[in-house]
């Protein structure tokens, strides 16, 4: 079997997606993507990249945000002949986006707002008390 180690950076609005390398042992690839962690959050610890190490091996990816703007995505991929199957072919599905709209709408809930807005038009739906 091989495993084929990628990753996707988030840093604001930009999306790198790379293909890291490709190992046939499960633990040398959980080591090469935990490297890769490790130059991404240089302040991390020994102990805290053995257990993102062993987090890999076991689960095959793993998140980290630095903080709402930055985010690394590891994904360790297991190709077992020439064709994925369906369920695995897809190794991240970015929402990001998606995610914005959904923080800001319930941001505007929170705050009581009643009005869309899309650009400088505001659009009002009526309250009844």
């Amino acid at each position: 079997m091989l495993y084929i180690i990628t990753s996707l950076v988030t840093e604001g609005q930009n999306n790198t997606f790379s293909l890291i390398g490709a190992s046939d042992d499960k633990k040398k690839a959980a080591a090469i993507a935990a490297d890769i962690y490790k130059d991404y959050n240089k302040v991390a610890s020994f102990q805290n990249i053995e257990m993102i190490t062993e987090w890999l091996a076991t689960r095959l990816t793993y998140s980290f945000r630095k903080d709402k703007e930055h985010r690394l995505q590891l994904a360790i991929s297991e190709l077992d002949g020439e064709r994925q199957p369906a369920e695995k072919q897809v190794i991240f599905s970015a929402a990001a986006e998606e995610d914005e709209l959904m923080r800001r709408v319930s941001q505007a809930l929170f705050e009581g707002k009643h009005t869309a807005e899309r650009g400088t038009k505001a659009a009002s739906c009526p309250i009844d008390e």
